[in-house]
């Protein structure tokens, strides 16, 4: 969350690319634009809202190159400051989305656009999953946590559990997002890192429940302006480096914005 006691909004626009999963049968290749955009309705409540897409294009060996470019869920959220005590802070909060992430229905259509999904959730990490999550409406609650240390140095926790609601013939399911991270200001950088793990009450590929990921980040301030860049890498299976060996999927995103 960009925004300080004193601001009213922001807007900010970012991006993310990855060229995973890469090996010698699959060639992969995926952007996505993501637009953001928060709003301050009283002194200790936020409005915020992050739109998004995701462009994939990958070839198996041997076939033609194909492509899949989709809307993600858009997320709005409504956040309250449960507690801003001298360099300590907690907030709370409500997201939602429509069900934007739905499915095509030819066979074919429906191979890459879910390729497309799992890529675009896998380069973050599973972060953002609710952004990704194909024929449900994400109902999510937002507990994250902040202190300020001696020497300039933060740290920080994020719980984040959540029912996605089917709008189709599967069953609903029950995911939750745990993190914490750190970091240490240097002049008008902060770079840091978050451990994360996503799980959920169905599998999220083959046998695997859940996905652990690290994220090595670097945000800069300056004054109203605000940048923020990171690498996503997951650590475990199924998307991770302990995982199948040529399914590892990172991700890299890059972007910024405008206090008002």
């Amino acid at each position: 969350m960009p925004m300080r006691p004193a601001d009213r909004g922001y807007v900010a626009l970012y991006g993310i690319f990855t060229a995973s999963p890469q090996n010698r049968e699959m060639a992969t290749v995926h952007v996505a634009p993501q637009v953001a955009a928060g709003v301050r309705l009283n002194r200790w409540l936020i409005a915020t809202t992050d739109v998004t897409s995701a462009w994939t294009t990958f070839q198996v060996e041997g076939e033609a190159r194909r492509s899949s470019f989709r809307f993600g869920n858009p997320f709005v959220t409504v956040q309250a400051t449960l507690l801003e005590e001298g360099k300590r802070s907690i907030h709370g909060g409500l997201g939602v989305a429509p069900p934007v992430t739905t499915f095509p229905g030819t066979i074919p259509e429906n191979t890459e656009v879910e390729y497309n999904y799992t890529v675009a959730t896998a380069a973050r990490g599973f972060a953002d999953y609710w952004m990704w999550a194909p024929n449900a409406i994400p109902i999510a609650l937002l507990l994250r946590s902040r202190t300020e240390l001696p020497g300039s140095v933060f740290v920080g926790a994020d719980l984040n559990p959540a029912t996605l609601v089917s709008v189709n013939s599967n069953p609903s399911r029950l995911a939750v997002v745990a993190a914490a991270h750190a970091g240490v200001r240097v002049g008008p950088l902060t770079p840091g890192l978050r451990v994360q793990m996503f799980a959920q009450s169905e599998t999220v590929a083959g046998r695997d429940f859940s996905q652990w990921a690290a994220f090595f980040f670097v945000n800069a301030e300056f004054d109203a302006v605000f940048v923020r860049s990171q690498v996503a890498v997951n650590l475990d299976a199924p998307f991770g480096l302990a995982g199948q060996r040529g399914a590892t999927v990172w991700g890299a995103s890059l972007g910024g914005g405008v206090r008002l």
